[in-house]
């Protein structure tokens, strides 16, 4: 009889434990355009965040925004980006890669590298238009500046929706990229 008062007692503690965590834990949602983000450590990639969210930037604790659009798309917009996160006290590079004036080059890659270096540990958003730009840039970097095979970087940003090629699933096979010496 005593073990099962015993037992019973520990269940009641236990239950009434439970209840007060239950009230303890908080339910904290991203904001909006930070859920839509892809996360490798500190590096979040994404699409060009909208006017609104830039204020959210600073709330979710990024410390740095790399921007890969070209100047003839931040024409399109109708907010100045560079402005919004001057405001709200947000270091920001502009890297403009794309098209025949901003041509991808290894001369890109070490700009991009540099800003990323000097961002630390903090949170750092890269964007272009949708992403895509941003992830191939990222997955440069991680071969060139963290000794990942082309194939390990391009794995990383598979979640973007880069990789698998359209050509590995049109073919049902793996491809393996390599790079020539």
């Amino acid at each position: 009889m005593r073990k099962i008062l015993i037992i019973l007692s520990l269940m009641l503690v236990v239950s009434a434990q439970a209840q007060v965590a239950k009230k303890i834990v908080k339910v904290v949602k991203k904001p909006p355009y930070t859920s839509r983000l892809f996360q490798s450590g500190n590096v979040y990639i994404g699409g060009q965040p909208e006017y609104h969210d830039f204020e959210l930037l600073k709330k979710a604790g990024f410390t740095r925004v790399i921007n890969m659009r070209t100047p003839d798309e931040m024409k399109g917009l109708k907010f100045y980006e560079d402005y919004l996160l001057k405001k709200a006290d947000i270091p920001y590079n502009f890297i403009p890669i794309g098209g025949k004036d901003n041509p991808y080059s290894p001369e890109k890659l070490a700009e991009f590298a540099s800003a990323l270096e000097s961002a630390g540990d903090g949170k750092v958003l890269m964007h272009c238009r949708s992403g895509h730009r941003a992830s191939q840039l990222w997955a440069a970097y991680l071969v060139k500046y963290k000794g990942k095979t082309p194939d390990e970087a391009l794995e990383m940003v598979s979640d973007m929706g880069w990789w698998p090629m359209p050509m590995e699933t049109l073919l049902g096979k793996k491809l393996h990229v390599t790079i020539e010496k």
